[in-house]
């Protein structure tokens, strides 16, 4: 590495960090990542991608119990705690090993930076910068009355560091991490209660899409408690017992391990934001404008430091905006809209606004809901989600689409052609043109499509 003068430094190689190099290697930048952890922060290393392995792990399992659905008798022997793990991190490592070769081209320096006059200090070292990109990401929020001890009370990142899966668990939280890991333990054979204050798993979306989890995760042997919370944890030995307050009393859970997955906290102390005239929120997210540029118009900040939503895809996106600002570019890229996806089973895919969010900006709206059991893809597969639906928003008079959820086998999937319809703001007449392979989970898409304009084709119960 040689130092000195750079283009843009960037702190944290998250997904904002190591996009935004990318992008300003493009562009022509000289350009220095300084990252005190894992190239690939918290999504590579112990969010999105170990996550999904394990997930993919429970599948096999519940593949071998219901292949004789199919005519296809499997025999499950059964499922080794510690290889399961080892699954997983050897994807976070292929994954982290990619953002390496991406950063090929951009000086990498260990260690934690912090914010200096004219550059970023990393290591004793001054690096001096031209911008800076603060791409720091959250840190596992604890919850009130209950703190990480590391070994038993732990956040994802113990979690998959650990040597092997427990043999029981109580999670706090069924948002997106909670009620993945939650299911794909149960289905491996770990003995799992979710705690989760509000009344449904997965709060933030439809209604009838956190219904749908919970009904799964009952069914898979998860005991989830709603409208609850974790009064106290006190260590026992090796294990935890937590006190929990329901609506029916309080009752005691005893578990190997607690995992709070409750909330993040963004990673801005100690940095030097301060010093350097960068204006932070109540809760410590970096204030930015529609160019992700701070109150010091030197310094940028994009990712989850920036504010919610924490999604991978969303930092990459802010991280391009960002760059292409500093370059002195008019940035081209839209910041939304952002679709969120959740990996349990059934899966669930969300974009846009609510019902409820488009009534409360005072739009005259209609909804659409078009029913997995009249689309044939579901049915040939041996693990059918007879309870999916797409539900598509819409503009009543114009017909423009303003958001949708889905729920069931790939909602993951077609939620995307929900999102390139309301980021060029398509109406539903528009997504009726467009012909849809079959059989296939996006026709689900076309039949709702038709069924808003008053001509169900397949759909004859859609509503």
């Amino acid at each position: 590495m040689s130092g000195g003068r750079y283009d843009l430094v960037i702190l944290g190689a998250g997904p904002a960090g190591y996009v935004a190099a990318v992008r300003a290697v493009e562009l022509g930048f000289k350009v220095a990542v300084v990252e005190g952890r894992r190239l690939g922060g918290e999504c590579t290393n112990w969010g999105c991608i170990p996550s999904k392995a394990i997930i993919n792990a429970a599948k096999l399992a519940k593949s071998a119990k219901l292949g004789r659905r199919a005519g296809v008798s499997l025999r499950l022997e059964g499922v080794d705690p510690r290889k399961v793990l080892d699954f997983a991190r050897r994807a976070s490592t292929r994954s982290r090993e990619g953002v390496r070769l991406l950063l090929s081209e951009v000086d990498i320096y260990e260690g934690f930076g912090r914010l200096v006059k004219g550059g970023v200090s990393v290591g004793g070292e001054v690096l001096e910068a031209g911008r800076v990109l603060v791409a720091t990401g959250t840190d596992p929020a604890p919850v009130p009355g209950v703190s990480f001890d590391g070994e038993v009370i732990i956040s994802n990142r113990e979690f998959f560091e650990a040597p092997q899966i427990p043999s029981s668990i109580l999670i706090i939280g069924a948002g997106a991490i909670g009620a993945e890991i939650g299911q794909a333990l149960a289905r491996l054979g770990t003995k799992v209660t979710i705690v989760e204050i509000m009344e449904r798993p997965l709060p933030y979306t439809d209604p009838e899409a956190g219904e749908a989890v919970a009904r799964a995760l009952k069914k898979d042997g998860v005991k989830l408690y709603t409208s609850s919370k974790v009064a106290e944890v006190r260590r026992e030995g090796s294990e935890a017992v937590a006190r929990v307050v329901t609506p029916k009393g309080t009752v005691e859970v005893r578990v190997e391990k607690v995992l709070i997955a409750a909330g993040r906290r963004p990673n801005t102390s100690g940095i030097g934001l301060e010093e350097a005239g960068v204006e932070l929120a109540g809760k410590g997210w970096v204030i930015t404008n529609d160019y992700l540029q701070t109150s010091n118009p030197a310094i940028y900040a994009a990712g989850d430091v920036a504010g919610p939503p924490y999604l991978a895809h969303k930092a990459y996106r802010e991280a391009i905006i960002a760059v292409e600002h500093a370059a002195g570019k008019e940035p081209w890229l839209p910041r939304g809209p952002v679709p969120s996806v959740i990996f349990t089973d059934p899966e669930v895919g969300y974009v846009g606004l609510t019902e409820a969010d488009a009534e409360k900006a005072g739009l005259q709206v209609a909804t659409v809901k078009y029913p997995y059991t009249a689309l044939p893809k579901d049915y040939t597969t041996y693990s059918p989600t007879p309870t999916g639906f797409l539900k598509l928003v819409y503009e009543e008079g114009t017909g423009r689409i303003l958001g949708a959820v889905a729920v069931g086998n790939s909602a993951a999937e077609i939620i995307h052609e929900v999102t390139l319809a309301i980021t060029n703001r398509l109406t539903i007449k528009e997504l009726a043109k467009t012909i849809h392979s079959h059989p296939t989970y996006s026709e689900a898409v076309g039949e709702a499509a038709y069924t808003a304009l008053g001509m169900p084709i397949h759909g004859k119960e859609a509503q």
